[in-house]
């Protein structure tokens, strides 16, 4: 059996554990939350036949992809098309993504969706897409850049994602507020070297960190978005840099990993519950990014300060509605904004 096709299993595990984290308590969590009467995008027509469309995504052992994959599907169902979601082990296999969506182009599908792993890693591939009139809509992150279609003939109908700097702005503004006229020392926790969402974010915690005087960058490593990687990254930052007040993780997988390492060094990570102590000798404003079950549950229950939750089910959501769009000779908007919310404990209260 070929690994994308075996990892399906480890998404349905997930599941329950998105709709224990969300509890119907935050709204903007909710999967419902931004569609109105089962839309998200504005003059979707009828489909005139069953397409079928692809989602080429990453793993599911991250649930954000999960969610995405819930909201794809959705959408098929609502609309009455065919929507196959495929994805990968890990996020390092990049190879076999490309096996895939060369699979889903013999196929023949009428559009695909996808997630990649790099900006590059599915650019040949895409080229063969086009080359067969198929519909690409690019989802969330590896956001591939108009420069690197143009130059490998490629034609991307609709970019759909949030703003991945105004991400990292959020996290900057969030923690200078929280330490007021104090001076902190603060850190990030990097993604994927070359990946454009781990670029983004991370710039735009560090630019706007420079524009607020109470904050100063001493750190800013990469963890490859692995979460035994961040407990490694972020334990040698606070060993080398113990005055760090806070630290933004780009992603919760990570954040997951920089938890257990503050803990385990004995920092005590603030929450709604006691932000006033923010920039106290050993306590730590911890700051993650996507808003996963695991990370939401840890905000929630006092272990973690706060995530920057996406919409991933919308994303998935949307990719359905603006592939049909094309397919129906309407042109969807060439960027596709989905909503962030920084999710703190108080938001359940």
């Amino acid at each position: 059996m070929k690994k994308f096709l075996v990892v399906a299993m480890f998404g349905f595990a997930l599941i329950g554990q998105a709709i224990l984290a969300a509890d119907g308590k935050v709204e903007f969590l909710e999967d419902a939350s931004g569609l109105k009467n089962g839309a998200y995008l504005q003059n979707v027509p009828k489909p005139s036949k069953q397409y079928n469309i692809a989602n080429i995504t990453r793993t599911f052992m991250n649930a954000h992809w999960v969610k995405n994959k819930e909201g794809f599907e959705a959408a098929a169902k609502h609309y009455g098309v065919n929507g196959n979601v495929f994805a990968v082990q890990s996020e390092q296999d990049v190879m076999d993504q490309a096996n895939i969506l060369d699979t889903v182009i013999e196929r023949r599908f009428d559009a695909i969706a996808v997630s990649p792993i790099t900006e590059q890693n599915l650019l040949p591939s895409l080229k063969k897409a086009s080359d067969a009139g198929i519909t690409i809509i690019n989802i969330d992150t590896a956001e591939i850049l108009e420069k690197d279609a143009l130059a490998n003939g490629i034609t991307l109908t609709a970019f759909i994602g949030s703003n991945n700097y105004d991400a990292g702005v959020l996290a900057a503004r969030f923690m200078s507020e929280k330490f007021g006229g104090q001076n902190a020392e603060v850190a990030v926790i990097e993604g994927n070297p070359g990946d454009t969402c781990a670029i983004d974010r991370t710039n735009g915690f560090t630019e706007e960190s420079k524009k607020l005087p109470n904050l100063k960058l001493v750190a800013s490593q990469t963890a490859k978005w692995d979460r035994l990687q961040a407990l490694e990254v972020t334990t040698s930052i606070l060993r080398a840099n113990p005055n760090v007040r806070g630290i933004y993780c780009n992603n919760d997988t990570m954040v997951l990993g920089a938890m257990q390492a503050a803990t385990d060094l004995g920092y005590t990570i603030l929450t709604s519950d006691n932000l006033d102590r923010a920039g106290q000798d050993k306590t730590l404003l911890l700051v993650g990014n996507d808003g996963v079950p695991e990370a939401l549950e840890a905000v929630r229950d006092g272990a973690l300060t706060g995530t920057i939750a996406q919409k991933p089910y919308l994303m998935g959501y949307a990719a359905i509605e603006a592939s049909i769009q094309a397919l129906e000779g309407k042109k969807p908007e060439k960027r596709i904004a989905t909503p962030i919310k920084l999710v703190l404990k108080n938001d359940w209260q």
